[in-house]
């Protein structure tokens, strides 16, 4: 991947953050968006350009659920983005734990744009780069809920299942081009976002887990890295699941 260019969206933090580290760990050109964490991604620039062998980072700041907000994005950054080989999906959020019965229409939709539509529209707008170069990697990062479910979090399981039916149907239409799509599909990860989960569900997650503990970002980082990078072209239309055994 040396001198390859990945862009990757929600880069600020969480895994997003140990993904973008990763792929430029591995001497790659890191371009990443966000949305709101202006200190934070401007902060993942510096320690990238300071400590890493590869080209200069950059940061994009974009709502990727919002449409005519990427296509602005790609549109005033043509140069930048004509060469990127791989696109990884990161945007997301599971919200607030709430029953189904007390989720709104209005929120329900919020969580899907969130997950589900920052997923279609990048994929729309880098897909044509993709055409024109004749190959690309796309990876998604779903989750264990879009296939066996989270109470409480019916709008993001509901989304996360739909990139998976997304990503298979994108692969059937465009992968005779030299483009791969897959996703990634983590457990329970330590990141910020699990912070203020209650101390009780955060237990019987970790029970629930073959080796007692949550997942780390690094780990979802690493298998994202290899699937956007030197995985086998026949390995594509899948999900792999980083879980510690959960589903198993």
């Amino acid at each position: 991947m040396t001198a390859k260019k990945v862009l990757i969206s929600g880069g600020s933090r969480g895994i997003g953050k140990s993904i973008a580290l990763k792929f430029a760990q591995e001497g790659c050109e890191v371009l990443f968006t966000y949305k709101n964490s202006d200190k934070e991604a401007l902060e993942l620039v510096d320690h990238i350009n300071e400590n890493y062998s590869c080209p200069p980072a950059k940061s994009y700041k974009c709502d990727m659920a919002d449409a005519a907000d990427v296509k602005r994005l790609f549109k005033e950054n043509k140069e930048d983005f004509s060469s990127v080989s791989a696109l990884i999906n990161n945007v997301g959020g599971h919200g607030k734990l709430k029953p189904f019965m007390f989720c709104s229409n209005d929120y329900f939709q919020e969580i899907l744009g969130m997950n589900l539509m920052s997923v279609v529209n990048a994929v729309r707008e880098v897909l044509p780069i993709f055409i024109r170069n004749k190959g690309g990697r796309i990876v998604n990062i779903t989750s264990i809920a879009g296939t066996k479910g989270n109470p409480g979090h019916s709008p993001y399981a509901a989304s996360k299942g739909a990139i998976i039916g997304f990503s298979k149907s994108i692969v059937k239409e465009v992968g005779s081009m030299g483009i791969i799509v897959n996703s990634v599909a983590p457990g329970f990860v330590s990141t910020e976002s699990t912070d203020d989960v209650p101390e009780k569900y955060l237990k019987m997650r970790i029970d629930n887990s073959i080796y007692k503990r949550m997942g780390m970002p690094e780990e979802i980082a690493d298998v994202t890295y290899y699937l956007g990078s030197s995985s086998p072209e026949y390995l594509t239309g899948q999900e792999i699941i980083v879980d510690g055994g959960i589903t198993g």
